[in-house]
């Protein structure tokens, strides 16, 4: 199984976080937090593009120069539980603009931001061992609501979407092994209903998350020494620090420089930081890298990958234009800093 081409939007819009926490009715004094202790900057929202808009024009990168007859599946992973307020149709308009109404579709829900990890391992569960076929993974959420809008105390929310081509047959990275693990006693999430749960899943987190990276080097037969990055989710700096302490990994190995520019994009983020990682050529030919992300409710996923020495990916940049530096994420791969 690999991982291929990946697409991604990032809306040319971005708040700063004390305009994102206005509009979410917090007071001055919380934007200083998310900004200052954080980590948090700027962040992407849509002011002209519709969810179905981010998805398609991530698709449609991801899917450049593929023949869209040997994509068999897609799946769309979201964090909101009602992924676009407009309908229930979703997938068939972007189906239908991709080219691919043939390939059935399916979404992804229920373990927050660790969805697109998850894809990413049922895609290879899905797609039969034929290097013809593969499946289009999407993901992607936009703020619909103001409480959407931040995850309390742990970070700021931002419109975005990725997509990635995955199969046996498809040019990308190598799939090493990955690792779910699901703590069912959390579901209440953040937000004040159970405050021991969350003292209890706040002690948690770190050593759970440092697990699920155990179990996935373990499955992909490599230890942490052979890992170049730990390409993450952006939920913020401190609790990035605190992963990195329990695993013993330098700090400096976790890729967190898209946090400040991009906020937290939900299910999307750990394709949008590879996709970045790609573009700029901090992925050595043979480099492994771990694509780590965790949900409220709460899953911790883990997937180790070994970079390709041959295409993956192309030109490309904000809203399809040329990249603007080393990000892949406001645009395209064809086109920092760090507790969930």
């Amino acid at each position: 199984m690999r991982l291929g081409p990946i697409g991604t939007f990032v809306p040319p819009t971005a708040l700063t976080v004390a305009e994102a926490t206005a509009a979410a009715g917090l007071p001055d004094a919380k934007a200083r937090f998310y900004r200052d202790y954080l980590g948090f900057r700027d962040i992407p929202r849509s002011t002209g593009h519709s969810l179905a808009d981010m998805l398609t024009a991530a698709g449609r990168e991801a899917l450049r120069g593929t023949d869209p007859r040997a994509v068999r599946h897609v799946l769309y992973a979201h964090t909101h539980e009602e992924a676009d307020p407009a309908g229930p149709r979703l997938l068939d308009g972007v189906r239908a603009a991709l080219g691919l109404d043939h390939a059935p579709a399916f979404s992804v829900g229920q373990m927050n931001c660790a969805a697109g990890l998850f894809a990413l391992f049922l895609a290879g569960q899905v797609i039969e061992a034929d290097d013809d076929e593969s499946a289009l993974v999407l993901t992607g959420d936009w703020v619909a609501r103001p409480e959407q809008a931040t995850i309390p105390g742990v970070a700021v929310v931002a419109d975005a979407a990725a997509a990635c081509l995955v199969g046996p047959g498809v040019p990308g990275d190598r799939l090493l092994g990955s690792a779910f693990r699901t703590y069912g006693r959390f579901y209440r999430g953040f937000g004040g209903a159970d405050p021991d749960r969350e003292r209890e899943y706040t002690r948690l987190y770190a050593p759970a998350l440092a697990a699920v990276i155990g179990e996935a080097l373990e499955e992909a037969g490599t230890g942490l020494d052979g890992i170049r990055w730990i390409v993450p989710h952006n939920v913020n700096r401190l609790s990035w620090k605190g992963v990195a302490k329990e695993l013993g990994l330098p700090y400096s190995q976790v890729f967190l420089d898209n946090l400040p520019r991009l906020g937290h994009a939900n299910c999307a983020d750990p394709y949008l930081n590879l996709a970045s990682l790609r573009a700029a050529g901090r992925l050595a030919p043979g480099d492994r890298y771990v694509l780590a992300a965790v949900g409220l409710g709460a899953t911790f996923g883990a997937a180790v990958l070994e970079r390709d020495g041959g295409r993956d990916g192309g030109p490309g940049g904000r809203d399809g234009g040329p990249v603007d530096g080393p990000v892949g994420g406001p645009g395209s791969e064809r086109g920092s800093d760090g507790e969930l």
